[in-house]
């Protein structure tokens, strides 16, 4: 499917049998489907298309889009205000509430907002994403000095490389990669000076990866030790210990119980 995704601009190899009619076809249907509530309506077009969810729901969006504009709300009464008042909803409960598109999908059905799908949702999160930079634009002229905090999340098993100034909360930069390694760090810190931070020294935690890049490329920056990473490596590791004792002792017990739950003399339970 050679489309152009409405949100990232990205492109994908078009399907002959996916006709610009038999396209619209499916958005009505969907759109239909999404506006009455039409449980199963969207998996069983999946099927029978033999295309994703959200595709049908790009469909979707792209003609409610559409018909907004030609009918003047006839199809949609989603005015600017509205979609801008929907989207701080969406941001909100995404990032401070914490909640899953599922989730954030049932609230906004029991505030009873109009566009809350979880394809909207989705689609609305994408294109923000898209939208906001990786890295922090320093707005002033002069080159601002900073905390370098860095640490690694991980989303769907892989990781994102994160920095921040801890004293701001600033997040500097924020990047999806596919290994947490030297290299990786060492372009992410270059990114951040390239955008007029430089750090006046380096708050992580003992990752081979990080000590690799912090040598290499941040030498002259002291590195001060995570402390808490530093405390919970200590008590990982005597917890691993104490946890390895009791299910051996756990084992003994176990094996002693069958000794004795077998028909047992009264020499051997001596």
């Amino acid at each position: 499917m050679k489309d152009i995704d409405t949100l990232s601009g990205k492109k994908f190899i078009r399907r002959k049998d996916l006709t610009p009619l038999v396209r619209l076809e499916i958005a009505y249907k969907a759109l239909m489907a999404i506006t009455y509530g039409l449980w199963g309506t969207i998996t069983e077009l999946s099927k029978e298309h033999a295309v994703s969810r959200t595709f049908i729901y790009s469909l979707s969006s792209v003609l409610l889009e559409s018909g907004t504009n030609i009918f003047s709300g006839v199809i949609s009464k989603l005015n600017p205000n509205i979609k801008k008042t929907l989207m701080s909803y969406i941001l909100a409960l995404r990032l401070e509430g914490r909640c899953s598109i599922q989730s954030i999908s049932c609230l906004l059905k029991r505030f009873e907002c109009k566009n809350t799908s979880e394809g909207y949702i989705s689609q609305v999160l994408k294109k923000i994403g898209s939208i906001l930079p990786s890295t922090l634009k320093n707005e002033d002229k002069y080159l601002q000095f900073v905390i370098f905090a860095s640490d690694e999340i991980f989303s769907k098993g892989k990781p994102i490389l994160v920095t921040v100034d801890p004293i701001s909360s600033a997040i500097l930069r924020i990047e999806l990669v596919e290994k947490r390694t030297a290299e990786a760090w060492k372009h992410h810190w270059n990114c951040i000076e390239d955008d007029g931070y430089i750090a006046l020294y380096l708050v992580c935690d003992g990752g081979k990866a990080l000590d690799k890049a912090h040598k290499d490329l941040l030498s002259d920056v002291l590195k001060q030790p995570d402390t808490y990473h530093a405390v919970a490596h200590i008590l990982g590791i005597h917890d691993k210990r104490l946890e390895q004792a009791a299910y051996k002792a756990i084992e003994k017990e176990y094996k002693l119980n069958e000794i004795i739950g077998a028909n047992i003399t009264e020499e051997l339970l001596n």
